[in-house]
């Protein structure tokens, strides 16, 4: 637990939290009674407080402004702090506060009220767990440079690329249901790199189409060697809306899958919604042809994008998986019951599977459970994965019968 603390608030709040402080054995190393006087009191620390507790009804600017002050100063200063915000009592505000936070780049902030010992304590070891968790921002190649389109051409025709897998399974019963394709780039000087360090660079240089037929040529090979090892599972590739304005892409995909051998229930196309479709007709030929050879289509990332139930008005999709950002933490934020109920209800009324990702903690599991999604996924279950190490992956299901057994009981 973080240990030393400054307080930003003022009159009986100010006390109150002091209160509670000694009682949990924090050492306040500071209070400021205004936004503008905490901020000034961070920067003039040589020791940064590990944990800033702010009380909503700041005089001089409201938590919003304050947030957006407090991350430039973070910025500036170059270090982490963790951060508790108490008396906004509106479930949703708090919600929004803690996106707020996490956008400007404070990830460990948690708002919390009402405000108890326990409440306290239980936010303050969230706030510290996820400071903990944040990558660290020391040295001048944390992060490797963006590479040339060319740097990236070279090294899939090199075979530099190479796909993980994350299993999705059962909530019900803990069975396999199957596994998400996720793509890697063993650069030779930078290790191994996620999407993320050159996805985008391969978008704005036309190399979808090229990333796209790679992916699924590497999925269909992984899938063969499984069937040699006794696993048959579904496979799911993610599908770009760029990929969708290629007229001919279905056909490319069609084809390669039939050369395979492979019948076409084992690969689903997961057609992320964070883009509006550019062509509309062009992706309308495209997703219902795989649809009529027999693959699945997935709507993935349901709620964080664009139009959602308009897309699933519009394509024959068989699964929906709905947002990390939505599912994870959902447990603690009330009003995320309905809006993900409902998401179950209308898979389940449209006759098409339910995915949770972002299943992290025990919670998660037991929250989506609760409100009977059929499949989950994320990092509680497992993490991605080679290829060869899915044959012999079972879900730890000791753990999930112990907690699960210990939840019933309780």
């Amino acid at each position: 637990m973080m240990r030393e603390v400054l307080i930003v608030g003022q009159g009986r709040s100010e006390e109150f939290v002091y209160a509670l402080c000694e009682e949990l054995g924090l050492s306040v190393i500071g209070v400021a009674p205004s936004a503008s006087a905490g901020l000034g009191l961070i920067e003039s620390m040589a020791d940064k407080p590990l944990l800033v507790i702010a009380c909503a009804g700041l005089p001089d600017m409201d938590i919003a402004d304050w947030l957006q002050s407090l991350a430039a100063c973070q910025r500036e200063m170059g270090c982490d702090l963790g951060l508790v915000i108490c008396n906004i009592p509106c479930p949703r505000m708090r919600d929004t506060t803690e996106m707020l936070a996490s956008s400007l780049g404070l990830p460990s902030c948690v708002a919390v009220s009402p405000l108890t010992s326990d409440a306290l304590s239980a936010a303050i070891a969230q706030a510290s767990a996820a400071a903990q968790a944040r990558p660290s921002r020391r040295g001048p190649h944390a992060l490797p440079p963006e590479p040339e389109a060319q740097e990236i051409r070279d090294g899939l025709l090199r075979g530099e690329f190479e796909l993980y897998y994350q299993p999705k399974i059962s909530l019900s019963d803990l069975s396999l249901r199957g596994a998400e394709a996720l793509l890697r780039w063993n650069h030779p000087q930078h290790g191994l790199l996620s999407p993320a360090s050159f996805l985008q660079r391969a978008e704005d240089a036309g190399l979808v189409d090229l990333l796209t037929m790679k992916v699924l040529q590497m999925a269909l090979a992984d899938s063969q060697a499984w069937d040699a090892a006794g696993l048959r599972v579904p496979v799911s590739v993610n599908l770009s809306p760029l990929a969708l304005t290629n007229r001919h892409m279905a056909e490319q995909l069609i084809e390669t899958v039939r050369k395979s051998g492979l019948p076409p229930s084992r690969i689903t196309f997961e057609v992320t919604e964070h883009a509006e479709i550019a062509d509309l007709s062009a992706a309308l030929h495209i997703l219902l042809k795989l649809r009529l050879e027999g693959h699945r289509l997935s709507l993935d990332d349901y709620g964080a994008g664009h139009a959602s139930m308009l897309q699933l008005s519009r394509i024959p999709f068989s699964e929906l998986k709905m947002d990390q950002r939505l599912v994870h933490g959902a447990w603690r934020r009330p009003h995320m019951d309905p809006i993900l109920h409902h998401a179950i209800g209308l898979a389940r009324e449209l006759g098409i599977t339910s995915v949770a990702e972002g299943i992290e903690t025990w919670d998660d599991w037991l929250f989506m459970r609760s409100l009977g999604c059929d499949l989950a996924q994320g990092y509680l279950i497992a993490r991605p994965m080679p290829a060869s190490l899915l044959p012999a992956w079972r879900p730890d299901i000791g753990q999930l019968t112990e907690q699960d057994e210990a939840a019933r009981a309780a």
